[in-house]
């Protein structure tokens, strides 16, 4: 069997099972097993794949029919250009997430303190120490033990140099910073089980589960990051796509000023951030 025909087979497996993209699923795990740029299969499409590797590659489509994500399949996820390793502790990063990214590399300035909250994999924190002006010092923490190991593993990857801080929010942060990120778990607990399967069943729930509402973690970060954050200090955080509204009031109503909502490429809501002006507030 060529390597096109192999190709063939595994995007068909991959279609009748209903998995999304399945084509380019197909490729991506035929590349992934025979080490194949894209230039690579051109040019050898039509030889003849060696059966060791083909069984391999058999048993990864066989795999992602279940529905697990080709991410944890592969170990490796793409944010900002960048590779990061990925398994089943933490959640697969997001072409969305990568305006959070944006947004907070537009605000860092020479020797900007950072704070990157429920770090997961550790892609946020990572891009803005390696994109970030010279000088700064990034600090991430999550509460779970095995995210900031992967976390870790990502910073030495491209010895970004970032600071990693088991803690639950704030619980073991000490100083205050210019610039706090964060993705928290903003998922309604009652839609959980209506997501997609490589979602609901594979991605750790701990990282979704925004409680009832999802805006739990919101309400505790906007508290809580006025003792964390130097006046001036900006507070960025991504929401779900119906969120904006919602995140506006929760940060007026917590003290910070120029709240605004910036919105992904397909026009929803993505990120909220605000400024915090050092003034006491009570709520």
């Amino acid at each position: 069997m060529t390597f096109r025909e192999l190709l063939s087979e595994g995007a068909e497996r991959l279609a009748a099972a209903g998995c999304p993209e399945a084509a380019a699923d197909a490729r991506a795990l035929l590349f992934y097993v025979f080490h194949f740029s894209l230039a690579d299969y051109a040019g050898k499409s039509g030889e003849e794949a060696p059966s060791g590797p083909s069984e391999t590659y058999r048993s990864l489509i066989k795999e992602r029919t279940s529905r697990r994500p080709l991410a944890y399949i592969t170990g490796e996820a793409p944010f900002y250009g960048r590779d990061f390793y990925v398994n089943e502790d933490v959640l697969i990063p997001r072409f969305d997430t990568e305006i959070l990214a944006e947004e907070a590399l537009a605000e860092m300035r020479e020797g900007s303190k950072v704070l990157d909250l429920c770090t997961g994999t550790g892609c946020i924190p990572v891009t803005l120490a390696l994109e970030g002006p010279r000088g700064a010092e990034i600090d991430a923490s999550d509460v779970s033990k095995a995210a900031l190991m992967t976390a870790e593993r990502n910073s030495q990857r491209y010895e970004a140099g970032v600071h990693f801080i088991l803690s639950d929010l704030f619980e073991n942060i000490p100083g205050r910073y210019d610039i706090i990120t964060a993705n928290p778990p903003y998922i309604p607990t009652a839609v959980i089980g209506t997501l997609m399967e490589e979602v609901r069943d594979f991605e750790p729930h701990l990282a979704l589960d925004g409680t009832a509402d999802g805006l739990y973690f919101y309400r505790r970060i906007a508290d809580e990051a006025r003792e964390h954050l130097v006046p001036g200090g900006r507070l960025i955080m991504e929401i779900g796509f119906d969120q904006g509204e919602a995140l506006l009031r929760i940060l007026r109503e917590a003290g910070y000023s120029d709240g605004r909502i910036v919105k992904d490429l397909a026009g929803l809501d993505r990120v909220a951030r605000a400024v915090y002006d050092g003034a006491n507030h009570d709520g």
